[in-house]
């Protein structure tokens, strides 16, 4: 009897112990995809970031305490006072403002990454939002950059004719014809605007009743005294 009560006994130590291996060999595997889930977050942390926007980033993480805190931190003010001021210069030349930016890497490896991109801008009345995928393939000492991926996304149901273009350069994953021809497009509905603009100055005694479509300005004016339409046409 004594002897049965022992196996008995081993048997569920046994039991007990291969539950609690399990448990570990769980709890291993939950450590390890935190770890890579706290790696590619890191990835995403510092990627193109140099200088003392690194070394602040760093510091501020706990990767690193060999560096003055103070030092780094007047220089990151710097250099981001500086990036302010190249960004309102970039603002000003090409009229298209960002206003959010999102980076994410996908895929990582010793010799390639993707990377997604989100952009949300704006380009005069037009808000846009951008995502496209970045194919990083290491070639030698430098790197090769590839967009794999586009897709755009226009805030207005008015520009049919424009959602047809932003179609044709989904396809063919043309991002500087994207910018170029935004700017372009832009330039020319403020150009529109602005002779509209000077078009009800001119009519004294007028008022202004209608605009119709992207394409044509139909504008419908009533006078004061008796009712007449105007319809001015503007080509493209």
């Amino acid at each position: 009897m004594s002897t049965m009560q022992e196996k008995t006994g081993e048997e569920e130590n046994v039991d007990e112990v291969k539950m609690l291996e399990g448990h570990v060999e769980n709890l291993r595997a939950e450590i390890a995809a935190l770890q890579r889930q706290k790696e590619e977050l890191n990835k995403d942390s510092v990627l193109h970031l140099t200088g003392a926007v690194l070394d602040a980033l760093l510091i501020v993480s706990g990767e690193t305490q060999n560096k003055d805190e103070e030092t780094v931190m007047s220089k990151l003010k710097e250099e981001v006072e500086e990036m302010e001021k190249d960004l309102r210069l970039q603002t000003e030349m090409n009229g298209i403002s960002v206003d959010n930016c999102k980076i994410k890497t996908l895929f990582s490896s010793d010799r390639k990454w993707i990377h997604q991109v989100c952009v949300s801008l704006q380009c005069s009345q037009m808000v846009l939002q951008v995502d496209f995928q970045v194919c990083e393939t290491k070639v030698g000492r430098g790197s090769e950059k590839k967009i794999i991926g586009l897709n755009v996304v226009l805030d207005s149901d008015e520009l049919q004719n424009f959602s047809g273009f932003l179609s044709r350069v989904e396809e063919s994953l043309d991002l500087p014809l994207l910018f170029r021809t935004l700017r372009n497009f832009s330039d020319r509905c403020d150009e529109r605007h602005r002779t509209f603009q000077h078009f009800l100055v001119s009519l004294n005694g007028w008022k202004y009743v209608r605009l119709l479509g992207p394409e044509t300005l139909q504008c419908i004016a009533e006078n004061c005294s008796k009712t007449q339409n105007i319809y001015c046409h503007f080509s493209s």
